[in-house]
């Protein structure tokens, strides 16, 4: 598996105009296509609470986005999770065979964007891919992974407390709702946190078998 590290701005992005406008930091701790031109994302905010309440009023009327439900919590900071009806960038990664980790706001526009895949080419493509959709986009570097490249930050994180927390013993000693709670996210994303990091894990251990 190889890791990139890709530094990008986005056209008719939300996160570009904002991130343009603002200094508060947006992570996407989980990210896929939603439709045939969209995307979705469960996103954190950082900032002080004046400047992100501005944010969220600025994504809601983003015409790029079509739905926002984005909330405070205890620590401070603001999350929720963003549908867009076209992000060019969501439709390149979709049909490449490369896979987002994350990705952050880097300021001045720019998204910093960690994929894995198993191939340089498909790497190559993607890159090429994202140029002809309008991206301007940087490589900023390329490592090889040793072990499951394939989760994310917060599937890892998610997947950590579950466990901790005897989610997966027989019989349960947690349910969806008290996990979902702990992490201040509805059972529902929790639920697909879940599904998309075993199935991640599932599809790496099957590789290796082969």
């Amino acid at each position: 598996m190889i890791e990139a590290l890709l530094s990008i701005i986005i056209p008719e992005s939300w996160v570009t105009d904002i991130s343009k406008k603002y200094s508060a930091k947006i992570e996407f701790v989980e990210c896929m296509p939603f439709g045939k031109k969209g995307g979705r994302g469960l996103v954190e905010l950082g900032g002080d609470k004046a400047t992100i309440e501005l944010i969220v009023k600025e994504i809601k009327t983003h015409p790029a986005v079509c739905r926002a439900e984005i909330s405070f919590r205890n620590d401070g900071k603001a999350s929720g999770y963003i549908i867009t009806n076209k992000c060019v960038a969501c439709e390149a990664l979709s049909r490449s065979e490369c896979f987002l980790r994350s990705a952050t706001s880097i300021g001045n526009g720019k998204v910093l964007w960690r994929v894995v895949t198993g191939r340089k080419k498909s790497l190559a493509s993607l890159v090429r891919d994202l140029k002809s959709v309008g991206c301007q986009i940087e490589v900023k570097s390329i490592t090889k992974v040793e072990g499951s490249g394939m989760l994310t930050r917060r599937q890892d994180e998610v997947l950590r407390l579950a466990l901790e927390r005897g989610y997966y013993d027989c019989p349960k000693k947690t349910t969806i709702r008290d996990l979902a709670r702990e992490l201040n996210i509805s059972p529902s994303a929790l639920g697909e946190i879940l599904q998309r990091g075993e199935r991640a894990i599932l599809e790496d251990y099957f590789r290796r078998r082969r």
